[in-house]
């Protein structure tokens, strides 16, 4: 659950990023905006249904390529922090937790 905790986290710093960066360009202010509430949000909700956590997977990776796809990859400070942010939503989304198992019960037979 600690792996959900920091990918709120991260989700969160990718809101806030295009203002504390002050990022000039609209695409990558956008990009960062819209994905960070989605890794938020799907954070969020895998705490409680942990098959959600491979969304984040797929944003992550979103955002590694995103810079070269959208047109930015030349302004160094958000490629930067994409490609990093999105390297560790991907890995933060892949960590396994007990939670994310439920045991099939077979019944008992006397």
């Amino acid at each position: 659950m600690w792996a959900r905790w920091l990918n709120v986290i991260l989700g969160f710093w990718l809101v806030s990023a295009p203002f504390v960066l002050d990022y000039r360009l609209q695409e990558a202010q956008l990009n960062d905006l819209c994905v960070g509430l989605g890794v938020m949000l799907l954070a969020l909700a895998a705490i409680a249904i942990p098959r959600l956590r491979y969304a984040n997977t797929l944003l992550g990776v979103w955002l590694i390529v995103s810079p070269f796809l959208l047109g930015f990859g030349g302004y160094r400070a958000a490629t930067l922090n994409d490609v990093i942010v999105g390297l560790l939503v991907t890995a933060l989304s892949l960590v396994w937790d007990h939670r994310d198992w439920t045991p099939h019960r077979r019944p008992v037979t006397p």
